[in-house]
């Protein structure tokens, strides 16, 4: 089964069952669908190695997202449990909740699969290193592109009354989140270089936790809105 047919499975199970987890697995579906057209239409300097990313990027969360994988030794990452746990919060927005999965798939997931597709960095030529950070930023075109699509048939369909605030707000709240957005991933590329430069298991283990602790201050902030 193909990326976007996984996505969509897990999101017509929860959706079923009114477990809100489907909505960042919806929203992350059609994300993924408008990446997959921008690789298919030329829009990437190196498509082979995008598609590798896009597939490993997926990896993380399909294995959070099956709870017959996480063991005491291999848990569920607390900025993934957070965002799981407020999808079963009554209290908790439709906008949080796909929002904290956002936040802990950018800010946790992304640099770790970043670092795992850059792991021929140290002996790639300067003109391929510079074409993957450009693949990288072109990615956020495709975020920005697709803020409307998900925030119309997936959050306001659950909540019509975020379409009532987005008509009174207009662009303003896609402009934070575009800059959030974009911060977050350049954070993320960042994390990901300085995992690349680990000697030792210790110093990647010491990064891996900068990382997490950088999303838990995120998630706690979207809860807090």
């Amino acid at each position: 089964m193909t990326t976007v047919g996984r996505l969509e499975a897990l999101a017509g199970g929860w959706e079923a069952a009114a477990d809100r987890r489907f909505l960042f697995a919806r929203a992350y579906a059609l994300m993924t669908t408008a990446m997959l057209a921008r690789v298919e239409g030329g829009g990437f300097a190196d498509p082979q190695w995008v598609h590798r990313l896009l597939d490993r990027f997926a990896d993380y969360y399909f294995v959070v997202a099956d709870p017959a994988v996480m063991t005491p030794e291999h848990p569920c990452p607390l900025v993934w449990t957070t965002a799981f746990d407020a999808c079963q919060d009554e209290a908790a927005m439709p906008l949080q909740q796909v929002l904290l999965g956002i936040n802990a798939h950018i800010n946790h997931d992304l640099p770790l699969a970043l670092a795992d597709v850059l792991d021929d960095w140290e002996g790639l030529a300067e003109e391929i290193r510079t074409n993957r950070h450009e693949d990288h930023e072109a990615v956020n075109d495709v975020i920005i592109a697709s803020i409307d699509l998900v925030q119309g048939s997936v959050v306001n369909e659950v909540m019509p009354i975020l379409g009532v605030l987005d008509t009174l707000l207009g662009r303003l709240d896609e402009a934070v989140f575009t800059a959030t957005v974009r911060s977050w991933r350049e954070h993320a590329w960042d994390e990901a270089q300085q995992l690349l430069r680990c000697s030792t298991d210790d110093e990647r283990a010491a990064v891996v936790d900068q990382i997490h602790h950088r999303a838990l201050r995120w998630a706690e902030w979207i809860r807090s809105l």
